[in-house]
C-alpha cells in the first residue's frame, strides 16, 4: 500500500495546475430555476424533424400516402379542372367531371394564399393539380353501409345534440369541409366550421333558414331556436336508419341529396308519423358523412318534413 507525504495537503493546488483541474468551490450552487428562460409557445423552433409551416405560396407539405379520391361540391353541368400546376394562373390539362371517382392523391399538397391545392391522377392516368377543397376521401356504398364507425358517429350526435355539448359536437364535424345544414332542401345554407359548432348550442346568432315551402313564412332563428329541436326530436324518438336511402324525401323533391354531394355517402334518418295525426308528421334528416383520414364525420345535415 502507497502512502502520501505527510503534507500531502500543501501539494494539492500544485497537482490541480498540472493536471488541468480547478479546485471546486465551496459555495458551488445549482443554476436557480429562476435563471431559466423558456421562449413562447409562438417563438419555439419546430423539432428538426418538421418543417415550419410558413404560409407562402411556396409552401409544400408531402402527403403520407396515395388515398382513393372523389370530386365534391362541383355544380352539376360544371366540372374541376386538372392543371398542369398548382394556382388558377396555370394551364388546364383536363376537365374532370363533377361527380368522378377513381382519382388517386399522389406527390404533394401546395398552399395557394388561402387555398389548398392536390396532385392527382385521374382515372384515365392524366396527372395534375386540383384546388383540394373539391376533393374528398372516397368510400364505396357498400363499405360505408357495412361501417360500424358510422353507427358509433350517429350515437355521439344523438349524445350531442341531447346534452347540448358543443365540445362532443364539434369533434364529430369534417375538420375539411365543415357541417352543410339545410332546414329546407331549397333554403339557406349555413355551413358550421368546427370552431362554430363547439358553441352552436350557446350561440344566439340568426339564421336566416328560408321561406316555409307550406305557408311561405321566413324562418328566422339561431341554430337552438330551429334546427335543434327537430334534430333533437327526430334523434331522440325511435327512428329508422337508411342507409343511402332518401325514402319518402323523393316526394318532396326531384333531387332530395344534392348532386354536388353525389360522392358523399348518407343516412337517412327517419321518424315515422304517428296515427294521431294520421302519419303526417313524420320527419327525415338526411346525414352526409365525409370521411377524413379513414375516420367518418359530419358533412351535411338536411330537413325533409310534411308542409300544408
Amino acid at each position: 500500500m502507497r502512502f502520501l507525504p505527510k503534507n500531502w495537503m500543501l501539494f494539492l493546488p500544485l497537482i490541480f495546475m498540472l493536471t488541468g483541474c480547478a479546485l471546486p468551490a465551496a459555495d458551488a450552487q445549482p443554476a436557480p430555476n429562476a435563471t431559466l428562460v423558456l421562449p413562447l409557445l409562438s417563438q419555439t423552433p419546430p423539432p428538426p424533424t418538421q418543417s415550419p409551416i410558413i404560409a407562402t405560396a411556396t409552401m409544400v407539405a408531402p402527403l403520407v400516402s396515395q388515398s382513393a379520391a372523389a370530386v365534391i361540391l362541383v355544380e352539376e353541368g360544371d366540372a374541376l379542372n386538372l392543371r398542369t400546376a398548382a394556382g388558377i394562373e396555370n394551364p388546364v390539362v383536363k376537365e374532370i367531371a363533377a361527380n368522378a371517382t377513381g382519382l388517386v392523391r399522389i406527390g404533394q399538397t401546395q398552399l395557394i394564399g388561402e387555398e389548398i391545392w392536390a396532385e392527382i391522377h385521374t382515372s384515365t392516368g392524366e396527372a395534375g393539380w386540383v384546388n383540394a377543397r373539391y376533393l374528398t376521401e372516397y368510400v364505396s356504398a357498400e363499405t360505408f353501409c357495412l361501417d360500424s364507425q358510422v353507427q358509433f358517429l350517429l350515437d355521439n350526435f344523438q349524445v350531442a345534440l341531447e346534452n347540448k355539448d358543443g365540445e362532443l359536437f364539434a369533434s364529430l364535424v369534417s375538420p375539411i369541409h365543415g357541417l352543410d345544414l339545410r332546414y329546407y332542401r331549397y333554403g339557406t345554407l349555413a355551413n358550421y366550421t368546427t370552431e362554430e359548432a363547439a358553441w352552436a348550442f350557446q350561440s344566439t346568432y340568426e339564421v336566416d333558414w328560408g321561406d316555409e315551402p307550406g305557408s311561405g313564412f321566413e324562418k328566422l332563428g339561431s341554430f337552438s331556436e330551429i334546427p335543434l329541436p327537430i334534430l333533437q326530436e327526430v334523434f331522440g324518438a325511435t327512428h329508422e336508419r337508411l342507409c343511402n336511402d332518401v325514402g319518402v324525401a323523393s316526394s318532396f323533391a326531384p333531387e332530395p341529396w344534392l348532386p354536388e354531394y353525389a360522392n358523399i355517402n348518407f343516412y337517412n334518418i327517419f321518424k315515422p308519423g304517428t296515427d294521431q295525426y294520421g302519419g303526417l308528421d313524420w320527419r327525415s334528416w338526411l346525414v352526409g358523412v365525409e370521411y377524413v383520414g379513414g375516420k367518418p364525420h359530419l358533412f351535411a345535415l338536411i330537413l325533409f318534413q310534411w308542409e300544408p
